[in-house]
């Protein structure tokens, strides 16, 4: 990726709580560990090879929010559920 500026994590972390997500499930989305994930928030650099990855689902995410998530009836959901209804919906995107 040339050119492009670095990632705001302060940004990443608004998106993760509106979505109604946990640490572990940002994580998982990046497919990189916890720590890695709590590093990038705390302002260690994101290496190139996980940047176009986090990058690909950070628009995946803000498009679900254009498109309303979190929806009323999945807000009341258990982390577990809701989380499982994202994936859902991030496969169906596919």
């Amino acid at each position: 990726m040339t050119n492009l500026p670095p990632l705001d994590f302060t940004k990443v972390e608004a998106l993760r709580k509106h979505m109604i997500l946990t640490t572990a499930n940002m994580a998982e989305l990046f497919q990189v560990s916890r720590m890695t994930y709590y590093g990038w928030v705390k302002g260690k650099p994101i290496r190139s090879k996980n940047d176009e990855h986090v990058r690909s689902v950070l628009k995946q995410l803000l498009q679900l929010i254009s498109d309303g998530w979190p929806q009323p009836e999945v807000i009341p959901l258990a982390q577990k559920d809701r989380f499982q209804r994202l994936l859902e919906i991030l496969q169906e995107q596919e």
